[in-house]
């Protein structure tokens, strides 16, 4: 009987406590968390560790979470899903011609019910064939 491994998430956000307090549920939801303090960071991770799904700020130093998703988008792994977790309200104009970018976007403060759902709904995404 083969043993599944835990999906491996790449968490990426600038406040640290955030980071630290996503990365705690993660790991209780027994998920394999690597984490990157700014998009540069967290790209070098993403080309190193190919993770299954990628959590990120949008507005970082050091290359944005859109930047990074566009990297991410154009590397050898571009069906990677990408969940957004930004301080801003949702609005519009944030996906105009990026649409394809992000899978899903979540507002700050996260429930921790929505966070683990939002991830499940993308790790099978993955698995399922259109």
């Amino acid at each position: 009987m083969s043993h599944q491994s835990p999906a491996k998430i790449l968490v990426v956000d600038d406040e640290t406590d955030f980071l630290f307090y996503i990365c705690k549920i993660l790991k209780q939801a027994g998920y394999h968390v690597l984490i990157a303090e700014n998009g540069e960071q967290a790209w070098q991770l993403f080309q190193a560790e190919q993770p299954q799904l990628v959590l990120t700020d949008l507005v970082m130093p050091e290359k944005s979470g859109y930047e990074l998703a566009r990297l991410i988008r154009g590397s050898p792994h571009p069906e990677t899903p990408i969940i957004s977790l930004t301080g801003f309200p949702f609005r519009d104009d944030m996906t105009r011609g990026d649409s394809k970018l992000v899978d899903l976007y979540l507002t700050k403060p996260i429930q921790n019910a929505d966070l683990l759902t939002a991830i499940g709904i993308c790790l099978d995404k993955m698995f399922i064939s259109p």
